[in-house]
């Protein structure tokens, strides 16, 4: 079931969003056009099972706002147009209203007065409401999004409204949560969603050549080679310094959500600017996270294949901290390149799932360390007592070790390198840990530490009492 949110710029279409979902999804300020996309979100609900919820954008500019209110209005099963009673009926709305009359949707349609706690009392509620009936529809409740007023009665509404009016929905494949998850990642207008619209076949994301235009990310679908994929479009990151209150907010919801889905990132660079600083910094966050990477060199049709080989070396060549990552020469806009970037999704997604047996990757790792012996300073060497796998998606390995603090980048890199020479890891982040043998008694606090060090030298003193008063009786 597919539920859509219409309604004029800054009604209070994202706080309801919010409240519907039960979570902080939509960016909610008083900025008129802080949504600039359409936002769906997937939730499960008593009585109707599972539904998206889809919040259409709010824009200054009502002729690049309606194509995304017109698919919304077209692909849902049930429609929630809301009305800002402090404003009223504007020509935006009437708009809005003619479209669900002309596709026939207006029986499955609520038409939702918000803001009504600012001007009206509880009690008032089915005065402030009629003058609403003007529109023609039949299912009116007024609410306060904002204070969560009347929404229990809205959700009822919902239900009932459901029941009556229930048919199937195609927007969305109904087993989208068994997809494979993408994510595109990069600065501003280096074209994450132009390569989104090509990927799902329509514009789902808006296009501008506008630094800023994607606010939250965006979600969408699509299907390739017989396998579903879902796939985010987030907003252009900036430097830290230069992002200011939605672009922040934005930002740290953008992590979260890479921490959250986990999903393979497609790291955009546009091939007439290079990688810059912001670029390297941002990949090397992503890389801390443990998530595969795959660089996508956009704009290869700006520049010859000479000069987008040597770039390619160049980016390489910074990338001495995670060197399995692929970079592809992409072109978004046409398509070029597409192909050969979902193929290498389907083996990184192959590789981050990979487990390996313990007693074959002890038998390697022992090998390797027996036929090139790592270099150490004297007295200092790190030898590995043990290793086993310990998690997938990123491959994570422990390693016992006898000096937890002489395990430097260079014997960590050896480990890494065998690992991806024997078992195939190529494109995927390994994640590889160190610990001690007795490292459990060095976690131990320091008090209980304390304790049993009093306590050793209290036995000692008493062995050594025992032991002098039986020479003295000899």
């Amino acid at each position: 079931m597919i539920i859509g949110l219409v309604g004029s710029t800054n009604v209070g279409k994202s706080t309801l969003f919010n409240r519907l979902i039960g979570q902080f999804r939509a960016i909610v300020t008083d900025i008129p056009g802080t949504t600039r996309d359409i936002i769906q979100h997937t939730t499960q609900i008593d009585w109707l099972g599972q539904v998206i919820f889809a919040d259409s954008p709010g824009l200054l500019d009502f002729k690049s706002e309606r194509p995304f209110i017109k698919r919304i209005i077209d692909e849902s099963d049930l429609l929630l147009f809301m009305i800002d009673d402090k404003v009223g009926v504007t020509a935006k709305e009437q708009h809005i209203a003619q479209y669900i009359r002309e596709k026939h949707k207006q029986a499955g349609t609520i038409l939702i007065i918000n803001k009504l706690d600012i001007k009206w009392k509880e009690s008032q509620t089915s005065l402030a409401i009629a003058d609403y009936y003007s529109l023609g529809f039949e299912h009116i409740i007024g609410i306060s999004a904002k204070n969560a007023r009347n929404l229990e009665e809205l959700q009822n509404l919902i239900v009932k409204l459901w029941a009556r009016y229930k048919k199937p929905s195609t927007w969305w494949p109904s087993t989208w949560w068994l997809s494979t998850w993408i994510a595109i990642l990069g600065k501003p207008n280096v074209g994450k969603s132009t390569l989104l619209n090509t990927f799902v076949g329509k514009e789902l994301s808006k296009v501008e050549n506008i630094s800023g235009t994607t606010r939250d990310y965006v979600i969408g679908a699509f299907n390739y080679d017989g396998r579903k994929y879902a796939i985010y479009d987030t907003a252009g990151i900036k430097k830290k310094a230069s992002m200011h209150g939605i672009e922040k907010i934005a930002y740290q919801k953008t992590l979260d959500m890479l921490k959250f889905i986990r999903p393979v990132v497609l790291f955009l660079i546009d091939c007439t600017e290079g990688l810059s600083h912001r670029d390297m910094t941002l990949l090397e966050e992503i890389n801390h996270v443990g998530l595969p990477i795959i660089i996508g060199l956009n704009k290869t049709d700006l520049i010859n294949k000479k000069q987008s080989d040597a770039m390619i070396k160049t980016i390489q060549a910074y990338l001495s901290f995670a060197k399995y990552i692929p970079i592809i020469p992409i072109v978004a806009a046409t398509g070029k390149g597409i192909k050969e970037m979902m193929a290498l999704i389907t083996l990184v997604n192959r590789e981050m799932n990979k487990r390996i047996d313990t007693n074959k990757l002890n038998k390697v790792i022992n090998q390797e360390y027996l036929s090139r012996p790592p270099r150490f300073p004297k007295n200092k060497i790190c030898k590995i007592l043990y290793i086993t796998q310990t998690d997938i998606d990123a491959p994570t390995f422990m390693a016992f070790v006898n000096h937890k603090d002489r395990a430097n980048f260079a014997f960590k890199q050896r480990i890494d390198n065998s690992l991806r020479k024997h078992f195939s890891f190529i494109w995927a982040p390994l994640v590889i840990k160190f610990k001690e043998r007795n490292e459990e008694e060095q976690s131990k606090p320091k008090d209980e530490q304390r304790d049993v060090q009093r306590k050793s030298k209290y036995e000692e003193r008493i062995k050594r009492f025992k032991t002098r008063s039986a020479s003295r009786k000899s």
